[in-house]
């Protein structure tokens, strides 16, 4: 299934998650099981920054391997859930001025 994301906002954020079960044979009859939860860091879309998604599967995998890194045996099994949070955001704009006191300006002190 192909999804179009169109943005009508100015920009958004982006967060992935993504919750797998992963598996251990220990003998012909015994399986170990256990959950595991990853997420992306934050990502800010907009019309200059469009959303990269090799950086969000290759943050991902290598999530996966750090899990695994040490040999453990454990094996991707299903993933339960991939959850694509999205907001819309605004970034910080415009200015203050504030109206300095008349006294300073003709003061000769710093």
């Amino acid at each position: 299934m192909c999804v179009l994301c169109v943005c009508v906002f100015r920009s958004i954020r982006v967060h992935f998650r993504l919750d797998a079960l992963f598996t251990l044979n220990i003998d012909d009859e015994q399986q170990q099981r256990v959950p595991a939860n990853f997420s992306t860091p934050v990502q800010d879309i907009d019309m200059a920054n469009p959303l990269d998604l090799d950086t969000v599967i290759a943050n991902l995998c290598s999530q996966v391997e750090h899990w695994n890194a040490r040999g453990s045996g454990f094996v991707v099994d299903t993933i339960k859930k991939f959850l694509i949070v999205i907001c819309k955001y605004r970034q910080l704009q415009g200015s203050s001025w504030l109206e300095t006191l008349s006294v300073w300006p003709k003061s000769k002190r710093l």
